[in-house]
């Protein structure tokens, strides 16, 4: 089977492309029930990938699934260990490993520091940097056995650049910025390639935030299909050289 790390059967330079950029390969989005994570689970399909669609409801999932062909729907906490271990168990079990992971899953919260609880503040950390830590530390050994991978962090400008009120959010960003440049180093004896998408989407999460906060940024947010095609760009063999890196997504505004 072709692998996302290596050259994967697509040939090199410029020509007529054969086949689907991740013909075969088998995909895990997490958070993949809407906005972001569910345009990049149908991007990855639409390029012959297998895809794991995950939310935390296993209706969810099961709705989203049952509009992407040759998907597979598998609900779960990816900040509990127990549900991200069954469901690595689940994926190689069933489709025989994994080669691309996309830890999109997150949880905003929004708090002044001087109101952040200790609880919220927990959670957030929780979901969006120890979840991906230990599912890509799940993952890894069978993108070993299979010669190679691609892991890709959803990140943010929150923890780029810095968003008030996002003091754990930012965080937990800011700690996956520090993951993909270790794991990248790492990882690649090994194919895997880790990077890092920060994307300036328009999402369900955006239209959360207060009016005052979104007014101003809602002129240059690209829609979550434009920031699928940055996703299936690292992923696949065009970027095979490409790894320890954060790549933004989207259009650009001063309030980035």
């Amino acid at each position: 089977m072709p692998q996302a790390g290596n050259g994967g059967g697509r040939r090199a330079g410029w020509g007529v492309v054969s086949q689907p950029l991740l013909d075969g390969r088998v995909a895990l989005v997490t958070g993949s029930t809407r906005g972001i994570g569910r345009a990049v689970a149908e991007a990855f399909a639409a390029e012959g990938a297998r895809v794991v669609v995950n939310g935390r409801r296993q209706a969810d999932a099961d709705a989203v699934a049952a509009t992407i062909p040759g998907s597979r729907a598998v609900g779960g906490d990816m900040g509990d260990r127990a549900a991200i271990d069954a469901l690595v168990d689940r994926v190689c079990a069933e489709w025989g490993g994994i080669d691309i992971l996309i830890n999109n899953a997150a949880r905003p919260q929004r708090a002044a520091i001087t109101r952040l609880t200790d609880e919220e503040w927990d959670d957030v950390l929780r979901v969006n940097l120890t979840g991906p830590m230990m599912l890509s530390r799940a993952v890894i050994p069978s993108m070993k056995a299979r010669g190679g991978g691609a892991i890709v962090n959803v990140i943010s400008n929150a923890g780029t650049h810095g968003i008030p009120g996002f003091s754990a959010y930012a965080a937990s960003k800011g700690g996956l910025v520090g993951l993909t440049v270790t794991w990248a180093k790492e990882l690649a004896r090994f194919g895997i390639r880790v990077n890092a998408l920060s994307p300036g989407a328009m999402t369900d999460m955006m239209r959360e935030l207060p009016p005052e906060m979104l007014q101003p940024m809602e002129d240059w947010l690209s829609p979550p299909e434009d920031i699928a095609g940055t996703a299936l760009f690292l992923v696949s063999d065009l970027a095979k050289t490409v790894t320890g890196q954060i790549l933004e997504a989207g259009a650009r505004g001063p309030n980035a």
